[in-house]
């Protein structure tokens, strides 16, 4: 210890300073984001909303309690490095005399590189079972994320996470503003993910934008499912790794196709007066971007058993593909989660029902038929050819084995459903 260093008044001195930085960080930033996406809902960020679900005003208590806990774990850990900084533990350089801005640059981004591959492999292990309980489970109380979500972690898990930096630092010196960056960098980085609306300008087309950037679609398919999209800022390792979310791109190109709807008619309007065959041409383009418009979004069937979601098939937006994503008996009679077990795949006899595709590939073929697509029956594992038909709100789908034997079953708007029960009501 050094001769003028006095533990106790280094730590009334500059805690509260490390701390107020710390919470304000979060603070300040899920603050930001939330006025951003409340002020510009209607006009945008309303078509890029993730989840039909909101979150309860008790999961925003949750997460602010939980995440200004964490706050105050990273103020420990950061008192820490202060004090290996000054004892001399710790290399930081707080001038660009000894180590210019070239190594700013480089060290910052190798920095960032680094916490991606540590929190993959981390985030990964902290998945297992032996260890969920302890490290994330708190995280994952959150099954639809706000701004608020993002530093909602156990201390398990808040310690693991602000063990990197100090990790990092003892191996590599860094300037105190590239540690400021990186920190500034990880907070709006994590608020934007957790953000429940997507954040990124991402295109109609898979990986055409952000092929290799995670967007906020795909950290909040994480938190629908949780046994893929591990990722942070980089999709390089989940690709690697062989844990992306298998829909992630229809679901990001369905955001985006959301977008471009809402915007189609005002270029419509502005095509007024020009040549008749370029006002076609713009026409056919705005129906062929509405071909699944119709169809798309969540459809209940008989008995309300389950609910469908449709939305345009992955690398073929033209295309409408429909996954269950609700059971009304989500376990079996022994209480097991009910999973796909007729499958003709053996190895994916385990998969939970919620999630699977049972439609794929349906074209429209006329005006409010939807066919040449395939009708896949977890109760008996067979794949039908399958044709849908809106009839008055409602969609008939039509599945046949050899052309020959099939059968029919109408599928409802859950709010349609929902308000015929209401009307029901003395």
């Amino acid at each position: 210890m050094l001769p003028d260093f006095d533990l106790w008044r280094e730590f009334s001195a500059v805690f509260p300073v490390i701390a107020s930085i710390e919470a304000g960080r979060y603070l300040i930033t899920a603050g930001l984001f939330s006025v951003l996406i409340w002020a510009f809902w209607r006009n945008h960020y309303s078509a890029r909303k993730i989840q039909p679900r909101n979150a309860a005003p008790e999961d925003y208590r949750r997460e602010i309690l939980a995440s200004l806990r964490t706050a105050l774990v990273f103020s420990c850990v950061g008192f820490g490095m202060y004090v290996a900084y000054r004892l001399g533990c710790l290399t930081i350089y707080q001038d660009f005399t000894v180590k210019g801005p070239l190594y700013f640059l480089l060290t910052l981004a190798a920095m960032i590189l680094a916490q991606d591959a540590y929190f993959y492999w981390t985030h990964r292990a902290m998945h297992h079972p032996r260890l969920f309980r302890t490290f994330h489970w708190t995280h994952h109380k959150s099954k639809t994320p706000t701004p608020w979500t993002a530093y909602a972690f156990d201390v398990p898990e808040a310690l693991l996470m602000a063990a990197f930096v100090p990790l990092w630092v003892v191996i590599v010196p860094m300037h105190d503003l590239a540690i400021f960056s990186f920190v500034t960098w990880q907070i709006v980085r994590n608020v934007m993910g957790h953000a429940g609306v997507e954040m990124y300008p991402v295109s109609g087309k898979p990986s055409a934008l952000f092929g290799w950037w995670n967007t906020t679609t795909h950290h909040d398919l994480h938190h629908q499912n949780g046994s893929s999209n591990y990722g942070l800022y980089f999709s390089w390792w989940d690709r690697w790794m062989g844990t992306e979310h298998p829909d992630y791109q229809a679901e990001v190109a369905a955001s985006a196709m959301r977008r471009i709807r809402r915007k189609k008619p005002a270029r419509v309007v502005a095509a007024i007066g020009a040549l008749t065959l370029v006002v076609s041409g713009a026409m056919a383009g705005k129906a062929d971007a509405q071909a699944g418009g119709a169809i798309a979004g969540n459809w209940a069937t008989n008995g309300f058993g389950s609910i469908v979601q449709f939305r345009p098939c992955a690398g073929n937006p033209e295309t409408m593909c429909g996954r269950i994503v609700w059971l009304w008996a989500p376990n079996d009679s022994e209480g097991r989660p009910r999973v796909d077990n007729h499958n003709p795949d053996r190895s994916l006899r385990t998969r939970s029902l919620i999630g699977v595709q049972i439609v794929r590939g349906l074209r429209q073929t006329a005006p409010g038929v939807w066919g040449d697509g395939s009708l896949y029956n977890p109760d008996d594992g067979r794949t039908y050819t399958g044709a849908i038909q809106i009839r008055n709100g409602s969609l008939e789908l039509r599945g046949c084995a050899l052309g020959v034997f099939c059968q029919t079953q109408i599928l409802r708007r859950p709010d349609d459903v929902l308000q015929a029960v209401r009307r029901l009501e003395p």
